[in-house]
């Protein structure tokens, strides 16, 4: 099991480290040992450590979707049948395991998840719809959104006070 640690647990080293590697996780640990003034392996151990507490999630490429087939972004909101927790965690455990679901929030106020979905087309989006949404037992309701500019997107967490 992963180890919590919060902001406490960060020093400027380690702010500094995961500040670089949101923008180039290729960065070599010794261009990043030299720009933060530590040497690299305390670089790598620090790197290490912030894997195994959790602090970095994943070392991923992130792809335009539109360049390999999947133009059609949507955002939908959707209500469940009943705010039961065996019916959360089905829809959870269920959404999860859907591939065209880029992400997923659970959240209050009289929606129960958010949902941001890619498809290859219009007919694609209508059929991922269906199946997930209006002929799903647990929703009550849905209502979709097709994003016709995606005017900021991406993963980065802003980091602050770096030089403190």
């Amino acid at each position: 099991m992963r180890k919590k640690i919060t902001r406490d647990g960060l020093d400027r080293f380690d702010l500094s480290i995961l500040d670089m590697l949101q923008a180039n996780n290729r960065l070599p640990h010794s261009a990043i040992a030299d720009k933060i003034g530590l040497s690299t392996p305390s670089v790598q151990r620090r790197i290490s450590k912030l894997e195994e507490n959790g602090v970095i999630r994943a070392n991923i490429a992130l792809i335009e979707p539109a360049y390999v087939g999947n133009p059609v972004t949507a955002v939908i909101e959707s209500r469940l049948t009943e705010d039961r927790s065996i019916v959360m965690d089905r829809a959870k455990r269920y959404f999860r395991n859907v591939d065209e679901i880029q992400q997923c929030y659970f959240v209050n106020g009289g929606v129960s998840f958010i949902i941001i979905m890619i498809a290859r087309d219009l007919q694609h989006f209508e059929r991922l719809v269906r199946q997930h949404f209006a002929d799903n037992q647990d929703i009550l309701t849905y209502r979709t959104l097709i994003v016709l500019d995606p005017v900021k997107t991406g993963m980065r967490v802003p980091l602050f006070d770096l030089n403190d």
